[in-house]
This record gives C-alpha cells, structure tokens and sequence, in this order.
C-alpha cells in the first residue's frame, strides 16, 4: 500500500518514539516504589479529551480560575517557553497574581527577592540557591527568561519546593500543598501559577493535597490544570490529521492541555540532556545519531546517497579539534576561518561543504535535522560556486529552506517566524527603541518585511550593497526568508501544493544561470501561497 507524505511522516514518528521510549527506560536504574501508580495516574488524566478548543478558551479559563497547575518537562526549553507565553497573554489583562516555582527551595526566597528586586546579581543568586546542588535538572538557561520577565513585571515568585531533602514524591507534594496554601492565604485576591513537573499535576497528586491544605485554612479557590504534549492525545489527534493543527485540547471543565510539542521532541530533550550528564557525547554517536537523521529524511524523499554519507565527519561543541582539521585543509581563506569561529562563539550549528563537516553547537534535534538537509543537498547537487550577489542572496535563501524543511520532516512541530511576526517585531522595536544588543534583530525585521512588500510586486531585493557590506545582516535576512518558505514548503507538500517529487527535485537542482535562484524562490513562492500554516502560541 502506497502511503501518503503524512502517513510516512507518521511512521517517521512512531518510530522514533519507540527507540526514544526504550532508551529512556533503560536508562531509569531505580524508581521509588511508589512511582508507576503516581505516573498510572497521570497518563490516565490526559489519556483522552473532550473537544479540541481554541488558545482563547483556555486563556479565559486562565482568566477565570484563582490556581493554575502548569506542567513543566524540565528539560524541553519549549515547556518553559509555554508557560512564558500563558503568562504574556495575561499580565496585558490582569498583573494581580504571583508564580510558584518548583526548581527553588522556599528556604532560599530571601536570595531570590534579593535577585528579583537587584539586589543581588545573577551569579550570586545562583552560587546562593545552588541550583545544580538542589535540583539535577541543572538548565537556568531554560528559565532564566522566566526570571527576566518576573523582574521586567515586578512580579512575586516563590521557590514551591518544601519537603527536605530525599523525599519521596508523595511527600513532596504535601509540603509543596501546605506551602502553597499559607501563600494563598497571604495573597488574597491573587491568582496563583504553579510550574511543576507534569507528574505532579494530575487531579490526584498536588491539586488535592493543596485543595486539603486550603479546606483546613477555611479557603475555596478555583484551581486549572494546563497539561501538556500527551502522548496518548497526540495519537489521537494524529490519527485524524489534526496533530498539525491542533494546539490545545480541552479534557474536561478545568483541565486543558497543550501540543506545543511533538512527543519525540520531548522525549529527544531528555535523552540529550542525560547525555550531556553521563559526559561528552562519543564521536561515533554523534555520527552515527547524524547519518540516522540523514537517512530518515532521504528515505523520506527517496533520495540514494550512496556510500558518500559515510565521507562525513560529525564535530560536537566537545570537540573543536575540526577548526585544526579546517585550518591544516589549506582550503580557507583567513576570512573564512574567521567566520567559523564567529559561528563557534554563537553556538550555531553548520554544514561546511568543503570537507563534509558537520559541527552541532548543541544535541538539539532540530540543528542535526537542519544540517542533514544541508549535507543531503551537497551531496545531490555539489557544492555552492562563487554567485553574483543577487543570486547568491536568494540561492542562501533556498539552502535555508530546504535546512528549515529537513528539520520539519523530524520535528513537524518546530515553528519559525513569519511576515505578520516579523510587522508586530518592528512595531515592539519602534515602541521602546532596541537596545544596541537587539538592533540586528530590528535591521533584519525590517529587512525582511521589505523583501516581502516586494515580492507581492513580485519583485526581488536589487539592492545588495547594504548586504555586501553587512554580512551579518545578509545571513540573518536570508536565514528568515528561508525558514517561512521551508514552512510553507512542509504544508505545501501535506496540502498537495507541492509533490514529493517537486522537494526532491530542490535537492538535485544546482539552480544554475543568472536569475535562477530568485525564479526557482518565486516559483516556490507562487504555489505555496494558499498553504495554510497552523496557528502557534
């Protein structure tokens, strides 16, 4: 049976999902004894859902309710993400509630006021709370923007976690409810969001301990429950197409969840995470976890790299001995070389065509997708010759789409900027001025908004001095012009705007001739208009 293109990438998840699962119970050495009817409880919460519902339902049951339990999965940047995105739509309506942290001791709130209210800098809160001491999920870089935002609003945060230390999990959400309780009491008329991990928020865990705590203080509060990436549910939705578009699902009156992220992405945060714990990820995993990406997504567009797949060499950011590898190659101009340690330093991940080397900043999924793509469209069409600026502008572009579109056959869930983000980014620049670290991001916005006033013309940007003479400034703008089409392109091809033969042939194409990149773009361009691409939060 033939499948179709969203039928296959389905398959793609599938698997993936049980290789993940199974290296994830493998790597579980003891549990405590209670934990599988804790996490039975859980997956019987979010096992199935009412009616799919808007992001405006649940944020006006946010709106409505007095304590809101939001999941957190520690190590999936985009969890945390989530929540900084449920807080932004409601501090513009209502600034009258605090949050509740679970990675934080409340033995330890003094130093976080004193870092809340700038008393204290950030090293000296984190050396102060010892956050890598208290809690193993070590990523402040995940919610540091949590922080940020807290202190941009003056907001009241509080560390949740109160029982001492080697508790079982039932204990800790008793201590953590009759916390939660006392601050309740103590701020009335406050609305109140827990960030805690996922577990712990299903109905029979910390929402009854809590709602015990405040029965004995004499309190009624109405409490929400912002569940999210259910595996169960994702299935679900996925068997019926809608895994695409769904972004929120009710389950019942006061509990949604949230499919932000795929499962395998979830999952993928984990494992990268642990890896890092265990020590420096092997040379022949990284290759090899590369190769397999590679080969899910030419399988996927039945593309044969043959036995040069094999000529690649896979660098981590533990492992700079490439740049030596680069320099002794004597294939690099000074300028060159100064470029990949331009990108080293601003962890960004890249394909070097010359040698077949692939360097990841970091083990995010969607960076090895990114440059499996790049590597499968250097080994169909060859390597980039010198262009003229115009063509090299938009042949940059093309090579950022197919980039952004590999990263969708693995990740369907990864989300990019597009035009009417790119109108609401300048007009928060030309509201509060950019500071000078952010005056790039305000120069490509504008940029780009440009470009697509002028291809409604349909018409390409002429003028390239300003990207001659800024480089910095022609990445980036090819970067996001790029990322909307490989978007458009990932929908294109689930709508039947775009065929699987129709991406295949981008890969082998050289886009030779003056004026071919701007055509193959506009082309693409032209027949992916009508793509409808999913609301995100």
């Amino acid at each position: 049976m033939v499948l179709s293109p969203r039928e296959e990438l389905l398959n793609i998840q599938k698997t993936l999902f049980r290789r993940n699962q199974r290296l994830i119970n493998e790597s579980i050495l003891v549990k405590e004894p209670d934990f599988d009817r804790y996490e039975k409880n859980y997956r019987r919460s979010v096992s199935s859902y009412q009616k799919v519902a808007s992001i405006e339902e649940m944020m006006q049951a946010v709106l409505t309710s007095d304590i809101i339990y939001v999941g957190d999965y520690h190590t999936c940047n985009q969890s945390q993400r989530s929540l900084l995105r449920i807080l932004k739509g409601v501090v513009k309506k209502n600034k009258n509630f605090i949050l509740g942290l679970e990675l934080l001791h409340h033995k330890n709130q003094n130093a976080l006021d004193a870092f809340l209210k700038g008393r204290a800098s950030e090293d000296t809160f984190l050396k102060k709370v010892g956050l890598k001491k208290h809690w193993v999920f070590d990523l402040w870089e995940n919610f540091k923007p949590i922080f940020d935002f807290a202190k941009y609003h003056d907001l009241q945060v509080f560390g949740i976690d109160a029982a001492p230390k080697g508790s079982n999990i039932r204990s800790r959400d008793y201590a953590s409810a009759k916390l939660l309780a006392k601050l309740i009491k103590q701020n009335p008329g406050k609305k109140i969001f827990v960030f805690i991990g996922d577990l712990h928020i299903a109905p029979p865990h910390l929402p009854k301990e809590v709602q015990r705590a405040l029965k004995e203080l004499g309190l009624i509060k109405k409490e929400l429950i912002l569940y999210q990436n259910s595996e169960s549910i994702y299935w679900k939705l996925a068997s019926q197409g809608l895994e695409h578009q769904v972004e929120v699902v009710q389950i019942d009156s006061k509990s949604f969840c949230r499919m932000q992220t795929s499962p395998v992405m979830c999952q993928r945060s984990y494992l990268n995470w642990l890896e890092h714990e265990e020590g420096e990820i092997d040379y022949d995993d990284a290759k090899h976890s590369f190769l397999e990406i590679a080969d899910r997504i030419s399988n996927f567009l039945k593309i044969d790299l043959g036995r040069e797949k094999e000529k690649v060499e896979v660098f981590t950011s533990g492992d700079l001995s490439f740049l030596r590898l680069v320099k002794e190659s004597k294939r690099f101009k000074p300028e060159e070389i100064q470029n990949i340690k331009h990108q080293i330093i601003h962890s960004q991940s890249y394909y070097i065509p010359k040698l077949k080397f692939v360097y990841l900043s970091n083990l995010s999924l969607n960076h090895a997708a990114e440059e499996a793509a790049h590597f499968i469209k250097h080994i169909c069409s060859g390597e980039e010759k010198p262009r003229d600026p115009f063509d090299a502008f938009y042949a940059n572009t093309l090579h950022e789409a197919l980039g952004f579109f590999g990263s969708k056959i693995i990740n369907h869930k990864r989300k990019c900027y597009h035009e009417k983000d790119y109108h609401k980014l300048i007009s928060y620049f030309q509201s509060v001025a950019p500071v000078s670290k952010r005056h790039l991001e305000y120069e490509t916005a504008l940029l780009i908004y440009q470009c697509k006033k002028l291809e409604r013309r349909g018409e390409g940007i002429s003028d390239m001095d300003v990207f001659q003479k800024r480089p910095d400034l022609f990445f980036t703008v090819t970067h996001g012009l790029g990322y909307m089409l490989g978007d458009h392109l990932y929908y294109g091809l689930l709508d039947g705007h775009l065929t699987k033969t129709d991406i295949r042939h981008l890969f082998f194409d050289p886009w030779k001739g003056y004026g071919k990149p701007f055509q193959t773009y506009w082309t693409l361009i032209t027949k992916t208009q009508n793509t409808k691409i999913p609301k995100r939060m």
